[in-house]
């Protein structure tokens, strides 16, 4: 018959079934938040991207920076392009043992999003910026692909947001290279759609302060 770790340490009867409730107790409380993490997995969540991110403590984007930025010139944007294989899932939602549950579907278009938030840290830099159509031969232009926009989330939030970006000055080309981002809303409590889109806010304001950087060091 087997005993208790309790019982083999020589402890009275009982000490043995104070023992046995601590270990029921124990039990109950992992099932018991394994539940409560469940019970918010189910359903899949909207994504309503948008941009610049909150403000975050010791994070400074390009638009916050400075109010008056030195004019840079002007810069000719393209649309992207997006590569994703699936173009409405952005992230998935887990339960308390990680598995996937549900999908984090973005409401507006990802690739309108990224022209958006581009165009937003490029004015902040003191870029004007302009649509590609009224380009001339000798302007600077921006394209790119959109490569990833994923948020995962389990005990906490971690997007990702990856971009490849090709600039080019008169026909020259200055920058064809992949920027990535990351960016975490924090604490997972509720598998909200506010902290996908916050997290994935974050990891793109990443990877464009990346591209900011490169275009200032060329001189653009």
């Amino acid at each position: 018959m087997s005993q208790s770790p309790a019982a083999d340490c020589g402890w009275g009867h009982q000490s043995i079934e104070k023992y046995r409730g601590y270990e029921m107790k124990g039990w109950f409380s992992v099932c018991l938040a394994g539940l409560l993490l469940s019970g918010c997995a189910f359903g899949n969540r909207d994504a309503d991207l948008s941009y610049p991110p909150p403000t975050q403590s010791g994070v400074v984007s390009a638009a916050e920076a400075s109010t008056a930025p030195e004019p840079r010139g002007v810069i000719y944007l393209e649309d992207f392009e997006d590569l994703r294989p699936d173009k409405e899932v952005v992230g998935h939602v887990r339960n308390g043992f990680g598995m996937k549950t549900a999908e984090v579907i973005a409401t507006r278009d990802v690739t309108e999003w990224v022209r958006e938030a581009l165009s937003h840290e490029l004015e902040a830099a003191g870029y004007r910026v302009e649509d590609a159509g009224g380009a001339s031969a000798d302007a600077m232009t921006l394209s790119g692909d959109v490569i990833r926009v994923y948020c995962d989330a389990y005990l906490s939030y971690d997007g990702e947001v990856t971009l490849r970006v090709e600039a080019t000055k008169a026909g020259e080309g200055l920058i064809d290279r992949s920027y990535s981002g990351s960016g975490s809303a924090g604490l997972n409590l509720a598998a909200t759609g506010d902290s996908y889109s916050q997290s994935l806010s974050l990891a793109l304001r990443e990877a464009l302060q990346e591209l900011i950087s490169d275009l200032a060091a060329q001189g653009a």
